[in-house]
């Protein structure tokens, strides 16, 4: 008969949840998808919180340290990060000091989301502000050393101030940044980071001998390489327009622009008629009128807006 060391799988879960805490604190994993596993067993929730207890106490330990309210609490060295997760993320014993840690702390990320139809200012530790579009997400870590940022999803508009080295992780691409007025946005397949004002800056790691300019925008496709595509002035401009409460077309698509508009929407507009989602449409809307959109669509494309349970449909 064999008898198992471990018939709880105790070892196995302490092992997991290291992992995750090792892949939250250097930023490659997301606090959504880690969540979902944390809530999904009770188990799973006391191994990590007992995990990230003993992160915090080996934090203290650390020569130099000293003790502070939770809501200081001191910030373990790289190095002894690197060790103590390296040690924790195979399995090697470690301390274990009881459960009564939030998790959230440990992730060393702060968050702020958005609704569809909703907009946020959300101020920075360093004075930088970031304003979220609808419908996004943004996770920021800033040390004295470095600034992260992480864009899970929708679009944001940044004003970053001076300061240690900033990042911009965006999809599978890290971006790096400078004091500047940027827009970065992402979507299922893209990432794309938009320099409105600010100095010129380098790419290092991204694209190689490239510079990003004012009214220049850096494309992250999975299946491309990195490229920069130029914008005009009023193309900058329409691109900032939701800031103001606004959403403008400049010769779109009225399926383009209509999906632009959805992202605003909990009432969804639908383009049923292939060739009148060919036609183009230009102009400036408010994005709390959708019926000022429907109307120039209508009258300017000879289209019918017919009123569905669950929105708007635009046919011929």
């Amino acid at each position: 008969m064999t008898i198992s060391k471990d018939p709880l799988g105790q070892d196995a879960l302490i092992a997991e949840a290291s992992r995750w805490l090792a892949a939250l604190d250097a930023g490659s994993a997301r606090p959504d998808e880690f969540e979902a596993w944390r809530r999904a067993d009770p188990a799973r929730a006391v191994a990590y919180a007992r995990v990230a207890a003993s992160w915090e106490s080996t934090a203290a330990a650390q020569p130099g340290a000293t003790q502070a309210p939770v809501a200081a609490a001191p910030v373990p060295t790289t190095a002894g990060r690197r060790q103590w997760l390296k040690a924790a993320a195979v399995g090697l014993p470690v301390m274990l000091l009881g459960s009564g840690f939030i998790a959230q702390r440990a992730y060393a990320w702060d968050n702020a989301t958005t609704r569809v139809g909703e907009k946020r200012r959300v101020p920075l530790p360093d004075g930088s502000v970031a304003y979220l579009n609808t419908d996004s997400s943004l996770s920021w870590r800033f040390t004295t050393e470095k600034r992260m940022l992480r864009l899970d999803r929708g679009e944001m508009a940044l004003d970053l101030r001076h300061g240690g080295a900033a990042l911009l992780h965006a999809k599978d691409a890290v971006l790096p940044l400078a004091p500047g007025l940027f827009d970065a946005r992402v979507d299922a397949g893209q990432a794309e980071l938009t320099l409105v004002d600010g100095a010129a800056m380098q790419l290092p790691g991204i694209a190689k001998g490239m510079m990003l300019q004012p009214n220049m925008a850096i494309i992250v496709d999975e299946d491309r390489a990195p490229r920069l595509m130029a914008r005009s002035t009023e193309q900058v401009q329409s691109l900032m327009a939701w800031r103001a409460g606004e959403i403008v077309f400049l010769d779109q698509s009225v399926a383009d622009a209509t999906a632009d508009f959805n992202r605003h929407l909990t009432r969804k507009i639908k383009v049923t008629n292939p060739d009148l989602a060919r036609e183009k449409i230009g102009g400036r809307f408010d994005l709390d009128r959708p019926d000022q959109f429907l109307k120039a669509v209508s009258l300017s494309l000879d289209a019918r807006v017919v009123t569905t349970p669950d929105g708007y449909e635009l046919t011929r």
